[in-house]
């Protein structure tokens, strides 16, 4: 039969008007061919697909048979799963692929103990014992792989994809022996990610004992593979040339990929030979390339206009074939449930971890009925632990219930992180993270971070998860502050800089049992030490002193604390939308601050040194939130307050105010004045603004903010105003190696003061 279609349908495509396409073939006698539907790979620019798929479904075509490569593979899939072109659509539409395509999940994912430490370093190795490796592909592909079993989920139980609404099979390559592998049977999503595995992008998916990557790499167009599984008419819709043209080789991992797809370029020109009905839309996708996904809704558009240029030929041929006793196949979508019956829960992949710690961390309770976005969510939190470079699920359906199937992919033992970084009030600075995790205990983690640079910070501080279903972290820390704090006058001059050393110790707990929010509390103990830098008067209450008069200030105190702490944003570095609220209640008692002059002034130690200072309580609030307003402009609000209950508060007890970023605990941004321009007891302040996203990756910001003291009775000024408002404009561009931001600010009547940061820094 193939062999005398082909030639019939080769001569009338090339000849023949449309519309009597289907009048010249041969009688309908005998068994319809079986029509198979090949899509090529081509990373972003197979979105085309779509667009064709939509034109094919309106001519009335129904493939028996599907195969794909790649994101071919993707759409082909979800098609043979029973969605339509337009699910299809929506679903592309929908997500974010930067974050799918990224070695990131959204922030709010990431439990709450976390967050602190997520997605702000530009290198991050994989240390077992004492030996560093690096990583085999620099995305491990969580958040695409959430996606890819959330829209499998109905067919999680069907191992063979021949049994799938329609039969399809995707194609990778074996890393190991550069052989191609032919993906028919096993768990979908993992055979999916395998074909979508570009080599040192994305990590290697192991699949029954071999490394697979992209099957792009020997068989981008799988045609052969289509015939193979028995079809007679190949429709086959290339958006892949194989190898990209010299303007899009930018970089030295472009041409890296470009050097691994040599073999399926060679052999692309053979496969288009093996085709009854070609659509080549690559020559219609100049301009894009394999990771233009931000021009999705474009990219399928196009695909839909180029397969309009077929329709007459496409409806012909749905003629000729809807004319055979046999009906074209119509698949009906594979049963998505909202909430499933958990019969068992079964785990696998774990060493380190016991598997009763990770089902009481799951909080998934067998032989009840729960909703897949719970399950999800779940998910989610016990990836967000950091323990694991992926966590993955799969619904078993059996009589009355399903088998839910938790696989884990441990990490290393630990992580050494590293970022550079410079900004024109820090100056450069580099930060180094060693993590370690299941230190001494299972279901700990200890950290130890050091920022180097003008303002010197280390943190280090072990975490160990408590309670019968982990809803608990206990935790002990330590954090060294070395910084220069400025001290102005009334009239805005500088007129003394103190070295301030600070250590703090703490001891605590707070609650695990959601990843956007957590309840503690905690013991800390604080040991600061002031060390004058540059000479000037200042003025302390009634007594003026001259710095140089003296040698060191000391502040000692004890704080309990209880805190109240949420996070719902969608990632560390200009979040587009969620909030991040700080509540804090602290008795601070123990308090002695004591001073040593010099020995012509030694009067001092005694009229400033203070043993005897009361017990007060301060509370604090911090909300900065972000409302979309439309896809690519949201809302900035920023709140906050500063309470407490004495006025009697040693220099450096105070809060801060100043600055682009906040380099200590008690200090808030201000971006129209210097670091440390104010400080203030009883504190108010309010911002409003705007963040707009001109381009992919490029935002604008622009600010207004308001600090009072009066409102709240406030002891001390803003050197002589009980208000002060600032203006700021920032502009910033995310690159693979941390944030670009330039920015300009002011107070009213004051001049314009500019600001440039490079790399990862974020507040502290």
């Amino acid at each position: 039969m193939r062999r005398y279609l082909l030639p019939v349908l080769l001569l009338l495509y090339t000849f023949a008007p449309a519309q009597v396409f289907a009048q010249a073939w041969p009688e309908h006698t005998g068994k319809r061919p079986k029509i198979g539907l090949v899509l090529s790979g081509g990373g972003a620019k197979g979105m085309a697909h779509i667009g064709f798929l939509k034109v094919l479904e309106e001519a009335g075509i129904r493939p028996d048979i599907i195969t794909g490569t790649s994101m071919g593979s993707l759409v082909g899939a979800l098609y043979a799963l029973g969605y339509s072109a337009s699910e299809i659509e929506q679903i592309a539409l929908s997500q974010d692929w930067e974050m799918l395509l990224s070695n990131q999940v959204p922030l709010n994912q990431i439990a709450m103990e976390e967050k602190e430490y997520y997605g702000r370093y530009l290198l991050e190795l994989p240390v077992n014992g004492t030996t560093i490796s690096f990583p085999s592909g620099l995305i491990e592909g969580q958040a695409l792989n959430n996606l890819l079993i959330r829209l499998t989920r109905g067919a999680h139980s069907i191992q063979d994809f021949r049994k799938l609404p329609i039969p399809f099979a995707c194609v990778a390559t074996d890393l190991t022996t550069g052989q191609k592998v032919v993906l028919q049977q096993g768990f979908l999503p993992e055979a999916l990610r395998a074909s979508m595995a570009i080599p040192t992008v994305f990590t290697p998916i192991k699949l029954d004992g071999r490394m697979l990557v992209d099957g792009g790499l020997v068989q981008n167009f799988p045609v052969q593979e289509a015939l193979d599984m028995g079809a007679d008419f190949i429709i086959g819709v290339n958006v892949g040339g194989g190898l990209e043209p010299e303007q899009n080789l930018k970089s030295m991992l472009d041409v890296l990929v470009q050097a691994t797809f040599f073999t399926s370029a060679s052999n692309l020109e053979s496969e288009k030979k093996k085709t009854d009905f070609l659509v080549d839309i690559l020559p219609f996708l100049e301009g894009y390339n394999t990771g233009s996904f931000a021009d999705t809704e474009k990219i399928i558009k196009t695909g839909e206009l180029v397969a309009r240029e077929y329709e007459d030929s496409l409806r012909s041929l749905a003629s000729y074939f809807s004319a055979f006793p046999q009906p074209m196949h119509k698949p009906a979508i594979s049963n998505l449930q909202d909430s499933v019956k958990i019969g068992r829960l079964l785990i696998s992949g774990t060493n380190s971890t016991p598997r009763r710690i990770l089902r009481r961390r799951l909080r998934l309770n067998e032989n009840e009925t729960t909703s897949i976005r719970t399950i999800e969510n779940r998910i989610e939190i016990l990836y967000g632990t950091g323990h694991f470079t992926k966590v993955s699920y799969a619904m078993v359906p059996t009589d009355s219930s399903h088998h839910l199937q938790v696989n884990v992919e441990e990490a290393a033992e630990g992580a050494l992180k590293t970022a550079i970084y410079y900004d024109s009030e820090n100056r450069a600075g580099a930060t180094v993270n060693y993590t370690r995790r299941n230190l001494f205990w299972p279901g700990s983690r200890f950290v130890a971070e050091v920022d180097l640079g003008q303002n010197i910070r280390n943190d280090i501080n072990y975490l160990k998860y408590m309670g019968y279903r982990n809803q608990i972290a206990v935790k002990i820390g330590s954090q060294y502050y070395k910084n220069d704090l400025s001290l102005f006058n009334d009239n805005g001059s500088k007129v003394a800089i103190l070295q301030q050393n600070m250590n703090v110790g703490t001891l605590g707990w707070q609650t695990t049992i959601n990843n956007t929010w957590t309840l503690g509390q905690q013991l800390e103990y604080k040991l600061a030490r002031l060390y004058p830098q540059v000479a000037g008067q200042i003025n302390l209450d009634s007594l003026t002193v001259d710095i140089n008069w003296l040698e060191q200030l000391k502040i000692r105190n004890w704080a309990f604390t209880t805190f109240f702490k949420l996070n719902t944003l969608d990632r560390q570095v200009y979040p587009t939308k969620g909030w991040q609220t700080e509540l804090q209640g602290s008795y601070i008692f123990g308090n002695r601050f004591t001073v040593r002059a010099q020995e012509d002034h030694r009067e001092l130690e005694n009229i400033m040194g203070k043993d005897n200072i009361d017990p007060y309580f301060k509370v604090s609030l911090r909300a900065n939130g972000l409302v979309p307003l439309r896809p690519k402009l949201s809302l900035m609000l920023r709140q906050g307050l500063v309470m407490y209950t004495s006025n009697d508060l040693p220099i450096g007890a105070e809060t801060m105010i100043g600055g682009y970023t906040s380099v200590l605990p008690n200090m808030v941004e201000f971006r129209a004045a210097e670091p440390f321009s104010y400080s203030a007891d009883n504190l108010f302040y309010s911002g409003l603004g705007l963040q707009a996203e001109l381009r992919k990756k490029l935002y604008l910001q622009v600010n207004s903010a308001f600090i009072n003291t009066s409102i709240l009775h406030g002891y001390r000024s803003l050197r002589g105003k009980s208000s002060r408002v600032g203006y700021s404009a920032t502009l910033g561009y995310l690159t693979p190696f941390g944030p670009i931001t330039a920015g300009i600010a002011r107070e009213t009547r004051s001049d314009w003061r500019g600001f440039i940061s490079l790399g990862f820094r974020l507040p502290w």
